[in-house]
């Protein structure tokens, strides 16, 4: 069957379409699967000093499929920030497995960059599906504390922090 250059070149075209069509498809679908999971337990290898600099890169990464919370120094988003993938029991005393140190800010603008993460925060977001992520006053999740010491965050929401402000020292993901 003989056809024409025009008609084959048609159906090239069509047919990258289709693939095209279809590799992006399959993209959004990856990425999709690609999001952390709060709920389980890793640790955040950091180093004992900001200036050492972080060893999980996702922390201060303008952008983490798999550390998807982000607390800001400033209100309304602003200053610095680091991203928060897991339940932290005390943001002073972080775990990498073999040490403890508190969790420093590092991305964004220099306001804030370098300073400990707990009783500093302004505002955070929670960019999580189907996680919610619980702020609290006290270390430990809120152990002994009332029922006013806590910022609640929904899935794919943030705002300034209420009762935590400047006082947040635990956070805890839940399914929701």
């Amino acid at each position: 069957m003989n056809t024409s250059p025009t008609k084959r070149r048609s159906r090239v075209r069509t047919a990258l379409m289709a693939g095209l069509v279809a590799a992006s498809a399959l993209g959004t679908a990856g990425s999709a699967l690609a999001e952390g999971n709060p709920l389980e337990d890793r640790p955040y290898y950091q180093r004992t000093a900001y200036n050492e600099q972080f060893s999980t890169w996702e922390q201060c990464s303008p952008q983490s499929e798999e550390f998807r919370f982000r607390f800001y120094y400033r209100q309304n988003y602003g200053g610095a920030w680091i991203n928060i993938g897991k339940s932290i029991w005390d943001l002073k005393s972080v775990s990498d497995g073999s040490t403890s140190n508190p969790l420093y800010f590092c991305g964004g603008p220099n306001d804030g960059m370098g300073q400990i993460v707990a009783n500093n925060a302004a505002s955070a977001y929670n960019w999580f599906e189907g996680y919610c992520g619980v702020v609290y006053y006290y270390k430990g999740y809120g152990a002994g504390a009332t029922d006013t010491q806590f910022d609640y965050f929904n899935p794919r929401s943030g705002r300034n922090l209420g009762p935590t402000a400047n006082n947040n020292r635990s956070i805890q993901f839940i399914g929701c």
